[in-house]
């Protein structure tokens, strides 16, 4: 017999956020069923009155489910409900034809959990609306969810919120609704900003108390109100991420609401443009703060902004990504940031590589394009002889057709020195750097193979006791007997490995995590 106290502690833990990509099929199910019979007979009746068949719920639940969700992402919510309506027939077969009234079920029971979620739990933290096709004809709820029964109580404490502009439906009253509610919010992400939205969104932010980490995208100029609030949250402010937006239209305010963010620890501008204007770039100088910078996405490349963004935040810079760079910023970073940690950046050549080895002393994960068909014999035993010796983990972006060519005494050179530090990941990404060509050679599985390394590399691999990663660029899951990937050991299989290998494959800025 389970321990009721055992219970009372690990089910309000467990059902805090069902809703994830992990479960799948009859969890997915099981999750729905469990709230639907915790719903209450009221709003049960609305459901069976409509033809919804509850055959399968209870009538009520040991526990009140409802009240201990604190996360509530809605798209994943209605993906939950799909599933509740799927037979078995249909899940061993996603072709068949669903039941002609499913998707007025579908809507009708994400209503009825809306209205249960916002009435039954006193503290949710998460809310994540996302414009999807599958949500359209549910935009009038998630619109007015502020309006539901119990909503002002259960999300007076919400802390993040993500939320895209809603196709066919206004979300302004949300915005507005939720600034006289929601002043706690700790992170939030704006994706698309519509005219109709921009006061309202500017007011919710001016709302918050200790607003921490903000993103704002949008392809029009309707962002100019929102970068104008962010004066009311420059004391709390640590991460700042723009996309697509033309700064050269931003206001004289906007611009000294974005330089008054003294605080700052991470901005990330991806598709961000003219940030060469004359009055954008005292922007660079703003931050001296600064722990992390991204900039990408764009083909401008703002040397003179990027640099001042670089000298300013000088030896406080721990992770840099750019994903374009001119010479005169690899001499910035030489000479500014000498205690980057982490580091991403596009095609090098082999003095621009042993300049960073041997001035960004403090480097533990680097990550670089290689270029084409380099003679590397030489560069590694150079990069042997300057490695910093706190590097725990590089990634090589090489040409799938023209990768490095090396001897593996070179490799075993520079591994006995690099292993003899703090060196411990060695990671190799293969890209076809010509797939736009016309003259491609698509002649799968063939044209996919790696011609990197061999059973010599292989094997003083092994004995270095590095952990190793490499792999053709292409995901031909319809060749299962074809290697498209290399690990050494299969460190996948290792549960500490999983994040590692997760997390150091990719841009720092790709897979920031926070905790949520």
């Amino acid at each position: 017999m389970v321990n009721r106290r055992w219970c009372k502690t690990v089910v309000p833990i467990l059902w805090e956020a069902p809703f994830n990509k992990q479960n799948y099929n009859k969890q997915h199910s099981k999750c729905i069923r469990t709230y639907l019979s915790n719903a209450g007979e009221k709003l049960t009746s609305v459901l069976t009155t409509h033809g919804v068949d509850l055959s399968s719920c209870s009538k009520g639940t040991t526990f009140d489910y409802a009240s201990y969700l604190r996360h509530l992402p809605l798209l994943e919510l209605l993906q939950n409900i799909k599933y509740y309506f799927l037979s078995p027939a249909m899940l061993a077969d996603p072709f068949k034809q669903a039941e002609d009234d499913s998707y007025f079920k579908n809507m009708l029971v994400f209503a009825v959990l809306c209205i249960l979620f916002t009435n039954h739990s006193t503290y949710i933290r998460t809310l994540r609306i996302v414009n999807d096709p599958d949500l359209h004809p549910l935009n009038v709820v998630v619109a007015r969810l502020l309006n539901l029964s119990g909503a002002t109580i259960s999300l007076s404490g919400l802390q993040y919120f993500q939320c895209h502009s809603l196709i066919k439906e206004d979300v302004a009253p949300l915005y507005k609704e939720m600034a006289e509610v929601c002043k706690n919010i700790v992170r939030m992400d704006i994706n698309s900003v519509t005219r109709s939205e921009e006061k309202a969104l500017s007011s919710l932010i001016r709302a918050q108390k200790s607003l921490k980490y903000l993103t704002i995208r949008s392809e029009e100029i309707n962002f100019i109100p929102a970068m104008e609030s962010i004066r009311s949250q420059s004391s709390s402010l640590i991460r700042l991420r723009l996309e697509c937006l033309f700064l050269d239209v931003a206001t004289d305010e906007a611009l000294n609401s974005f330089k008054s963010c003294k605080k700052l620890r991470s901005l990330i501008l991806r598709n961000c443009y003219e940030l060469e204007c004359t009055r954008v770039l005292e922007v660079s100088k703003s931050f001296p703060f600064l722990e992390e910078f991204y900039y990408g996405g764009c083909f401008e490349m703002p040397e003179e902004f990027i640099t001042g963004i670089l000298k300013t935040s000088n030896g406080n810079l721990r992770r840099l990504t750019l994903k374009d760079y001119t010479p005169g910023v690899i001499t910035a970073i030489i000479t500014y940031c000498k205690n980057l940690e982490d580091l991403f950046l596009l095609e090098l050549d082999d003095e621009e590589i042993l300049s960073i080895f041997r001035n960004c002393t403090q480097l533990k994960h680097f990550t670089f394009n290689g270029g084409e068909g380099v003679k590397a014999d030489d560069l590694f035993r150079k990069m042997a002889n300057c490695i910093p010796k706190t590097l725990e983990y590089m990634c090589i972006f090489m040409d799938l057709k023209e990768p490095w060519v090396f001897s593996s005494k070179a490799l075993k050179d520079f591994l006995d020195i690099a292993t003899s530090h703090s060196f411990k990941y060695f990671t190799v990404n293969h890209r076809d750097f010509n797939e736009d060509d016309d003259e491609t050679n698509t002649n799968f599985p063939e044209y996919a193979t790696m011609t990197t390394f061999n059973n010599e590399h292989l094997e003083i691999i092994k004995q270095s006791k590095v952990n190793f990663h490499t792999h053709c660029g292409y995901m031909l899951v319809e060749y299962p007997d074809f290697i498209a990937e290399i690990n050494i050991p299969d460190l996948r299989e290792i549960p500490l490995f999983k994040r590692w290998y997760h997390v150091l494959g990719q841009s720092w800025t790709e897979r920031l995590i926070d905790f949520w």
